[in-house]
C-alpha cells in the first residue's frame, strides 16, 4: 500500500530537519501584504479600513498541534478579508459585541482550539432566531437580562443538548463579563449569565468505566495497533494514575518549539516486572508502591496481571539504554516518538470506542475513576495507598497510607474481580 498523502491547511510548509524531525510554518500569503510607497517594504495590506493583524511564524514541529494553530489563523485570516461585515454591524449590539471581543487580547491569548470553540459557538449565537423573527445577533447586548439569559439556556438544551448549551452560556458570562469592565465602549453594565448556576464541567464528565469496557477497549486497542492505549489504559484502570502523569502531555506547543522538556510521564524506571511500580502521583507529591506480586502460603500470586500483560507487550518496543534496559516514557506517541499531544490522544481514544461501540461519554479520565470505583466495590473505602489522594472524603479522617494496606486492597480487589468472573461464568 502506498503512503496516505497528508494535506496540510492552506499557507502552511513543512520544511525536515537535520534531526530528521519535520517542522512546521505558517506563511501570510502575498494578497495580505502591500508595498510601501516610500519605502519600498512589504506592509500589511489593508482592508475595509482594517491592517492585516497577522505575520508568519513557526508551528513547531507537532503535526497536530501545527494544524490546530494554522486553522485558527486561516480563520483570522478570513474574518479579515470579510471584515465588510463590521461596517454593517450596530455598535452595542450581541454581534457586534463578539466581535469586539474577538479583538481582545483576553481572547487572543486563548490556545487556537479554544478560539475555534469560542468562535462556533458565538457564531451560532449571533444567527439564533428570535421569538420576534429576528437574529439574537441584532439585539442590543445590553437589553440582555436574567430572564432572557435563562429563557436562551432552556432553548439551547433542548436543541443542542446540556453540554453545548452550558458550554455557550459559559462563553458569554466571559464575554459580558468584560464587557462590564469597558462599559463606556460597550454600554454593558450588568452580567446577565452571571449566577445561573451552571457547572464548568457538564453532568456525566467523569462517568467510570467499568472492568468489561476496559476489557473490550484493550483488546480493540490492540487490534488497531495501539499497543500504547491499551497499556495507558491500564495504567489508569489499575494503578489509579492520573491522565495527565501517564501520557506527560507537552504543557504548550512553544515548549516544543524551544526545546523545553515535557512534563514527566511514567518512565520505564519506575518498573521493576514481577515486583512493584514505585510511583509519584505529580498532583498531590504523594509516593506509591505498588506491589505487583505477593507470596500466599509460599505460592506467588500476581496482583495486576492484565496491567503487567500490557506493559510487558509496550516494553518490547522501548528504546533500549547501553544496558539493554529499557529507558525514558512508557507511553509515547508512535508516529513522534514524543509525549502524545492531547488532541491526537482525544482522537486516538475516540477511534477505538468507535470501533469497540463503547460509549461515547466514556473518557479516558473514566478508567481512572472506574479502577477508584471497583476498588470500593470490593470493600476498601480508604484508596489513598493506589490513588495518591491526600485525604478521605468520605470520612474526613487522616489515616496513614502504607505498603501493607495497598497490598491488602491489591488482594481484595482481585478476589472481587474473580468473583464476578465466576458469576457471569454461573449465569452463561
Amino acid at each position: 500500500m502506498g503512503k496516505a498523502i497528508v494535506r496540510l491547511p492552506a499557507y502552511v510548509t513543512r520544511v525536515r530537519l537535520a534531526s530528521g524531525e519535520h517542522a512546521y510554518y505558517w506563511k501570510l500569503p502575498g494578497w495580505a501584504t502591500a508595498k510601501d510607497p516610500k519605502t519600498g517594504k512589504r506592509v500589511p495590506a489593508v482592508r475595509h479600513g482594517h491592517p492585516c493583524p497577522l505575520h508568519s511564524c513557526a508551528l513547531g514541529t507537532s503535526h497536530d498541534a501545527a494544524v490546530e494553530k494554522a486553522e485558527a489563523l486561516n480563520e483570522a485570516l478570513k474574518e479579515w478579508r470579510l471584515g465588510a461585515e463590521r461596517r454593517t454591524l450596530k455598535p452595542g449590539s450581541i454581534a457586534w459585541l463578539f466581535d469586539w471581543y474577538r479583538q481582545q487580547e483576553r481572547f487572543t491569548k486563548n490556545k487556537p482550539k479554544t478560539q475555534r470553540d469560542y468562535r462556533r459557538l458565538m457564531d451560532v449565537l449571533v444567527d439564533y432566531p428570535t421569538r420576534a423573527g429576528g437574529k439574537l445577533g441584532h439585539r442590543m447586548a445590553s437589553s440582555m437580562d436574567g430572564e432572557s439569559a435563562d429563557a436562551l439556556y432552556a432553548k439551547l438544551r433542548i436543541e443542542k443538548g446540556e453540554r453545548e448549551a452550558s458550554y455557550a452560556m459559559q462563553v458569554c458570562r466571559l464575554v459580558w463579563k468584560w464587557a462590564t469592565r469597558h462599559k463606556r465602549t460597550t454600554g454593558v453594565k450588568d452580567n446577565p449569565f452571571a449566577g445561573m448556576g451552571i457547572k464548568s464541567t457538564p453532568a456525566g464528565e467523569n462517568r467510570p468505566t467499568s472492568r468489561a469496557e476496559y476489557d473490550s477497549y484493550r483488546e480493540t486497542a490492540r487490534a488497531m495497533g495501539y499497543q500504547n492505549m491499551a497499556a495507558a489504559a491500564a495504567l489508569c484502570f489499575e494503578a489509579c494514575q492520573r491522565v495527565s502523569h501517564v501520557f506527560g502531555f507537552w504543557p504548550d506547543e512553544e515548549a516544543v518549539t524551544e526545546g523545553r522538556e515535557p512534563p514527566a510521564g511514567l518512565q520505564w524506571s519506575v518498573y521493576k516486572p514481577g515486583v512493584a511500580l514505585a510511583l509519584i502521583q505529580r498532583k498531590t507529591g504523594n509516593p506509591v508502591w505498588l506491589d505487583l506480586t505477593i507470596d500466599v502460603e509460599g505460592e506467588t500470586v500476581q496482583l495486576y496481571p492484565d496491567l503487567e500483560d500490557e506493559l510487558m507487550a509496550l516494553r518490547e518496543r522501548a528504546a533500549r539504554d547501553e544496558y539493554g534496559q529499557p529507558t525514558g516514557a512508557m507511553i509515547l506517541d508512535e508516529r513522534t516518538g514524543r509525549p502524545f499531544d492531547p488532541r491526537w490522544m482525544s482522537t486516538v481514544h475516540r477511534r477505538i470506542c468507535d470501533k469497540a461501540g463503547l460509549p461515547k461519554q466514556m473518557t479516558f479520565t473514566g478508567f481512572r475513576h472506574g479502577g477508584i470505583t471497583e476498588i470500593g466495590d470490593a470493600g476498601e473505602t480508604d484508596v489513598r495507598p493506589i490513588s495518591g489522594h491526600k485525604t478521605l472524603a468520605q470520612t474526613q479522617t487522616y489515616n496513614k497510607a502504607t505498603a501493607e494496606k495497598g497490598r491488602r486492597i491489591a488482594l481484595k480487589r482481585r478476589e472481587h474481580v474473580q468473583a464476578l468472573g465466576e458469576r457471569e461464568s454461573k449465569e452463561d
